[in-house]
């Protein structure tokens, strides 16, 4: 099958675009001229270069792709609508393109985010027919997003995915516990807040399966480990996963708050988009992010990879990339 990604370069579109090469597929990577390419440089795949928000060039991206991976996403921004413009009206737009050449098209996998769920009641995991709650612009943005496939019903199939907090290799932003760790701190929050985490290479390993499965058509899938985790668990874990003492840091949720407020007048300044912005840290800092993972793991016979073996890869990775 000949698939179209759209992020191909990003953290979870290169896993994405190695994962695919590996399972036969050929794959054609959408990415900008000023793209960095080096997590693509060693894989024999296509480049098309453009913007998937140049919306009259859609239908000339996506011309002889079998399948579209929609991978590219916003994750922070300075306004709602830079959200919007890629996690939404880009999927509509890619939508009524495959239509134009539906005899080419046959599948699209949009890769959406636990946020488009919302935060789950307090240690539990979210159904996925229960009624969504995101909090944030970029949560609704992609819930937005996955609404905007409803086009498609019964004409050219789809997936959702959904991931959890994703991690591994060539994350930057869960990255910042790894990097304590190495440091020999533990962080942990003065309130118990559950997190449940997915690895990057079971993101990758979902989108393979919904390629190769009919019967996953026109399916919202969630991905996670089934466990949910304190962030004092994820550092502990970490710290004995690789041998590492670590002392235990406090923090506390004003602590938390003045970063994201700090965060995004800093950024303002500098006319960039917050990396820690109040939209963020609320997200942050809800009781528990979890979704019901188990329709993944029967119908596309995943096993999603623990935290340990998934922390202990991870790390190695950092260490021998210079990164720790």
């Amino acid at each position: 099958m000949k698939v179209l990604i759209t992020g191909a370069n990003g953290f979870v579109g290169s896993h994405i675009t190695e994962e695919l090469i590996k399972n036969g597929h050929k794959v054609i990577c959408l990415v900008r001229r000023t793209s960095n390419l080096k997590w693509l440089k060693d894989l024999s795949a296509e480049y098309r270069y453009g913007d998937i928000t140049e919306t009259a060039r859609i239908p000339e991206f996506i011309s002889g792709a079998d399948a579209v991976v929609h991978c590219a996403g916003v994750l922070r921004a300075r306004r709602r609508d830079a959200y919007y413009r890629v996690n939404c009206d880009a999927v509509g737009e890619l939508a009524k393109a495959a239509l134009q050449k539906k005899d080419n098209v046959k599948k699209i996998v949009y890769i959406s985010s636990l946020a488009a769920m919302g935060p789950s009641s307090s240690g539990t995991f979210k159904k996925l027919d229960e009624r969504e709650n995101p909090i944030s612009d970029y949560g609704r943005s992609k819930l937005e997003g996955e609404n905007q496939l409803k086009i498609l019903e019964g004409r050219i199939p789809y997936n959702i995915l959904r991931p959890a907090a994703v991690y591994g290799p060539r994350d930057k932003d869960i990255f910042i516990f790894f990097q304590l760790v190495g440091m020999g701190l533990r962080p942990f929050m003065t309130k118990k807040r559950l997190i449940q985490l997915v690895y990057v290479k079971d993101v990758a390993r979902a989108v393979c399966e919904t390629l190769n499965r009919p019967a996953s058509d026109n399916k919202t899938y969630a991905l996670g480990e089934p466990t949910l985790y304190s962030w004092e668990e994820v550092g502990r874990v970490i710290s004995q996963t690789v041998n590492k003492g670590t002392v235990p840091v406090p923090l506390f949720d004003f602590v938390f708050r003045a970063a994201g407020l700090l965060g995004e007048t800093m950024a303002g300044f500098f006319g960039r988009a917050a990396v820690l912005n109040p939209q963020k840290i609320e997200e942050f800092l809800q009781d528990t992010w979890g979704a019901d993972a188990s329709v993944a793991e029967n119908e596309l016979g995943l096993g999603f990879t623990n935290l340990k073996n998934g922390a202990k890869i991870t790390y190695l990775w950092y260490k021998e990339n210079g990164w720790i």
